[in-house]
């Protein structure tokens, strides 16, 4: 029925997204309207006015464009808002970690040993831990946040392994700490250096961000794996318009990797734009 093909042609005219899928969506509102139309013909309307009767029931030509053109907006929309979602928790995960990484690694090396060489400056010229010492200890705690604690060994006569294994083995002979307020659910750690010179070991314990920053980073790419598994999901199924188990579990496990395979072993892989395709 050749109005029948018209009005479903024009619906779609304009619709862009995956030829394929646009084809599956066109024939099953011809046969709808083709079973609208055999049904009222039973009940003795002619042929024309079965037509007019069935396009009509089924919803005028500008609303059905109007809904079809939104339903492939939303549709583009949802996927690249995953795909966004995605490289963004990818993105926000691995710089957040450098960033606090890196200053760990910065203070790990300079700060503790800084204190540390301070500390022995003042004892140097002293055979035991003075008072003044003490207060000095003390207060460079009390002062500095990050510091958590603060060890003296005397390592009179002590060198190489048996320097480091009374290290290992012993108590200092003098100690100061306190707690660092610092919230639970930042999962912070220590960083401790240590620096000798002359009868004098000193170790400095010092907040640190390193046990967050690898938490962000796997957090943040266990956030990327899903949501770009869940695109990788959505793409294939309307672009061959079925998802087998195999390709599901294969994105899953090799997320960007197996969606490469995937555009490869796909004929219309030539054609795919990741930001302007219809899911």
């Amino acid at each position: 029925m050749k109005q029948i093909e018209a009005f479903v042609d024009s619906v779609y005219q304009n619709a862009r997204g995956n030829k394929k899928e646009i084809k599956e969506l066109k024939a099953e509102m011809r046969s709808h309207l083709l079973e609208a139309v055999h049904e009222l013909k039973k009940e003795g309307i002619s042929e024309q006015e079965a037509v007019q009767l069935a396009i009509e029931r089924f919803g005028g030509e500008q609303e059905l464009r109007s809904e079809i053109s939104q339903l492939y907006h939303k549709q583009k929309l949802f996927a690249k808002g995953v795909l966004f979602a995605a490289l963004i928790a990818l993105i926000v995960a691995i710089f957040s970690f450098q960033f606090l990484y890196q200053r760990d690694d910065l203070n790990s090396n300079d700060f503790p040993h800084r204190i540390n060489e301070k500390i022995i400056d003042s004892l140097k010229d002293h055979e035991s831990i003075t008072e003044e010492v003490k207060k000095e200890v003390e207060s460079i705690v009390q002062s500095n946040k990050r510091v958590h604690k603060i060890e003296i060994y005397n390592t009179k006569g002590l060198e190489g392994d048996e320097l480091f294994n009374y290290l290992e083995d012993s108590k200092p002979i003098y100690s100061y700490s306190e707690e660092v307020n610092t919230p639970k659910w930042l999962w912070a750690g220590y960083n401790r250096g240590g620096n000798g010179m002359g009868n004098w070991f000193v170790y400095t314990s010092a907040f640190g961000y390193y046990v967050i920053s690898y938490l962000i980073l796997v957090l943040g790419i266990a956030l990327y794996w899903a949501l770009f598994t869940i695109w990788a999901i959505v793409y294939a199924f309307h672009t061959t318009r079925k998802v087998s188990i195999l390709w599901t579990l294969i994105f899953l496990f090799f997320n960007i990797i197996g969606f490469a395979g995937f555009l490869l072993t796909n004929k219309k892989f030539r054609n795919f734009n990741v930001f302007n395709s219809s899911p």
